[in-house]
């Protein structure tokens, strides 16, 4: 006991969907979903610590941007705000170590949370979610330490999970993964080499629901209207890495509506494939703008023709390990 951590830090990655396709809503209001992640290397970190001078069973929350990160940049200029960020039991990493703490089932007072944000916020990279999934991980770990039990077993975190956001459990997994169901029923996807790929931030978010409303007006389908299935060579391109391949098969049937609600967004995938990209789509529900690039230097050239423009962008590899725990102390 004496040996235990008093804190852990854990991060997990952003994502991105190379194909998302949409079904029409179940009675419940769900939309199954086919998709394609992959984790990008662009992480929210969540330290756990525990200070036994704070007392009841809350769970305080601090957010901060992480520096030198482009979502600290839009906080700089203005286009982003910390205020947007709950710090209460609507905080998805709150409501994550919550469950973990449940599930253990034994009171710990003084359990406290601190987020880095690296990833903007209602971009449609889920950072919510890996801020979700990365507190997972590091509660976990912490209470094992501190209560000399077994940590939770990878499929209990990713159940929880499932309970906190649809995203997370792929959070939790990392690398590439088919996303079916609401997108929790995860099948890993081998992969062999890297992407490259340019994230475009907006200076607005769109709402995930007004997104699929709006999806919801313009296809009148029935109730039991499936997902087009992820096709198998989306798959082969991945294994080996592919990207001209990639580039003819990426479709997110939410980019449509996201457009509609934001048109702005247009101009920016018609920008980027002038100036050179592969392939651009819009990021699960937006407004982030995601672009494939040839390679390193291409993704780089994306970023800089961008910069001069006036525009945020930035190069980022995917895919990349899920949540994991980075230091304690």
């Amino acid at each position: 006991m004496t040996s235990a951590p008093r804190w852990v830090t854990a991060s997990a990655p952003a994502k991105t969907n190379l194909l998302l396709h949409v079904g029409s809503p179940t009675p419940d209001g769900y939309h199954p979903l086919e998709t394609l992640f992959v984790a990008v290397d662009l992480r929210e970190t969540v330290t756990a610590a525990l200070d036994p001078a704070l007392v009841g069973t809350g769970v305080p929350v601090t957010v901060e941007p992480a520096p030198g990160s482009e979502y600290a940049r839009m906080v700089e200029q203005g286009a982003a705000r910390l205020s947007d960020i709950p710090l209460d039991g609507q905080n998805l990493a709150v409501r994550a170590a919550l469950a973990v703490r449940d599930v253990v089932g034994v009171p710990v007072p003084g359990l406290t949370l601190h987020v880095r944000k690296a990833v903007p916020v209602a971009g449609g990279m889920g950072g919510g979610s890996a801020d979700a999934a990365a507190a997972l991980v590091a509660v976990n770990e912490l209470l094992a330490e501190h209560l000399g039990t077994a940590p939770l077993t990878p499929g209990k975190l990713s159940r929880l999970g499932a309970g906190l956001g649809a995203d997370v459990p792929f959070m939790l997994l990392g690398g590439a993964a088919l996303g079916r169901g609401t997108g929790t029923e995860l099948e890993p996807v081998p992969t062999s080499a890297q992407l490259h790929l340019v994230f475009v931030p907006q200076d607005r978010g769109l709402s995930t629901p007004a997104v699929y409303r709006r999806w919801d007006d313009a296809h009148d389908l029935p109730g039991t209207g499936a997902p087009d299935p992820v096709p198998a060579q989306a798959l082969a391109a991945l294994d080996p890495a592919d990207p001209e391949a990639l580039a003819a098969l990426v479709r997110n049937d939410l980019q449509a509506p996201a457009v509609e609600l934001l048109p702005a967004l247009a101009d920016v995938l018609d920008h980027g494939a002038k100036l050179g990209a592969l392939a651009g789509w819009v990021s699960g529900s937006g407004p982030t703008v995601c672009f494939l690039a040839h390679s390193a230097d291409a993704a780089e050239h994306l970023v800089r023709a961008f910069s001069h423009e006036g525009r945020r962008a930035l190069a980022t590899a995917a895919p990349v390990p899920g949540a994991r725990v980075d230091a304690r102390g």
